[in-house]
């Protein structure tokens, strides 16, 4: 049976997952395009600017956000019923 401390511990090292999830999605999503263009400067066409790709960044960003906010509120319902269905069994 899982103790309610434990309990506090997995969700809390869970939402440190999704927040470094989130961090690295607006990282990849607003350099990924950037880097990708970076060959096109060979070629004597200007590479646009960083912040051409930033509303792209915030949209991934918000997206993988609201999927990591109810991954987290479905990963805690399973935890919490888990224990309740423990108790009960007792």
């Amino acid at each position: 049976m899982i103790k309610p401390s434990d309990i506090q511990a997995r969700l809390r090292l869970f939402r440190y997952g999704l927040v470094v999830v989130v961090l690295v999605t607006f990282l990849v999503s607003l350099l990924a395009p950037y880097a990708a263009l970076r060959f096109v400067d060979t070629g004597g066409v200007p590479i646009p600017p960083i912040t051409d790709f930033l509303g792209t960044a915030f949209l991934f960003t918000v997206v993988v956000a609201v999927i990591a906010v109810i991954a987290y509120f479905a990963y805690r319902y399973v935890l919490l019923n888990t224990v309740k269905k423990g108790e009960t069994q007792q």
